[in-house]
């Protein structure tokens, strides 16, 4: 997260998951297939391989990190590639790679509308980033593994972005990248540090400038599986979620909140930022809750609507 200023043994949960509200109709069959299929150990595995060194833009420790997340998305059946652009930044102007796989939806060429989740997959330099945001990136990629079989009336499009930590530079590229294809996305899920030592499973933000329409569906979410979730009350523009809610697409970013991201994750870029620290209830809650998201979304004919106000 950009912010100013054989599986082995995990430290246990420090802070265990808010318990499950009882649903007041019950998740539908694909949304218990995927709570079952979201597995926080598989997630870890994941984890545990992209946290061997940092992956700062730039570096051979990215690409090779981009070359795993490769290699799992066509093993799981994606079609999945590496798009190359080019950016400046804080950082120095440079080549990313953003890491896209896609899958196409059921609904007719005429109806049928995109959604996009993401992650960053690069880390700052010292830390090698478990949390942030290695634990995002692991949990898109058991994503992808996750909806197999299940279809969707929407396209999928699922994006580890470069160059995050260096001013959110992946995901604005890619949104610049594809105008048309965002005009006709019902939405965007992002997924940012989701296994805080200290956090509580289910916290999301939504962007600048979405509406509480989208509040809305995820209370509709929450209600209906019984999951756990909060939302913050803190608006925000510091990941990638941000790209796409400057763009007019309805946007949230799961996570820690921004306000006590040293609360909720004291280990936060540094190089105590290790697989150890991974809370792993509360990836296992993210997990389930940004799965059913985004299947909503996957299923939905119409974007939530958005109230533009000044940034």
């Amino acid at each position: 997260m950009r912010i100013a200023a054989a599986v082995p043994t995990f430290a246990a949960p420090l802070a265990p998951a808010a318990p499950k509200a009882a649903p007041s109709v019950g998740p539908s069959e694909q949304e218990v297939q995927l709570i079952e299929r979201m597995d926080s150990r598989n997630t870890l595995k994941h984890i545990t391989e992209l946290n061997k060194a940092p992956r700062v833009w730039k570096s051979a420790e990215y690409d090779k990190a981009a070359d795993y997340v490769v290699a799992q998305l066509q093993a799981a059946g994606w079609d999945v590639h590496i798009e190359e652009l080019q950016s400046g930044g804080w950082a120095g102007g440079g080549k990313l790679r953003n890491v896209v796989a896609e899958r196409r939806g059921s609904a007719p060429d005429a109806e049928r509308k995109l959604v996009i989740a993401g992650a960053h997959l690069d880390s700052v330099r010292g830390a090698p980033g478990a949390n942030d945001n290695a634990s995002g990136s692991s949990t898109l990629i058991e994503l992808a593994k996750s909806f197999n079989g299940i279809d969707t009336r929407n396209d999928i499009r699922l994006v580890w972005f470069d160059g995050e930590e260096a001013g959110l530079l992946g995901s604005r590229a890619h949104a610049k990248a594809h105008p048309e294809d965002l005009a006709r996305a019902v939405g965007m899920v992002n997924m940012d540090m989701v296994g805080s030592p200290h956090g509580q499973a289910g916290g999301f933000d939504l962007g600048m400038r979405n509406s509480n329409s989208l509040v809305d569906a995820m209370k509709g979410v929450l209600l209906r599986t019984g999951l756990s979730g909060v939302e913050y009350k803190e608006r925000h523009n510091r990941s990638d979620h941000a790209s796409f809610d400057a763009a007019g697409v309805p946007s949230v970013d799961f996570g820690v909140s921004v306000k006590d991201v040293e609360g909720q994750d004291p280990n936060y870029h540094s190089p105590r930022d290790t697989v150890d620290k991974i809370n792993s209830q509360v990836l296992e809650g993210y997990g389930d809750l940004i799965a059913v998201t985004l299947l909503e979304m996957a299923n939905r004919a119409t974007r939530p609507g958005m109230a533009f106000r000044a940034a």
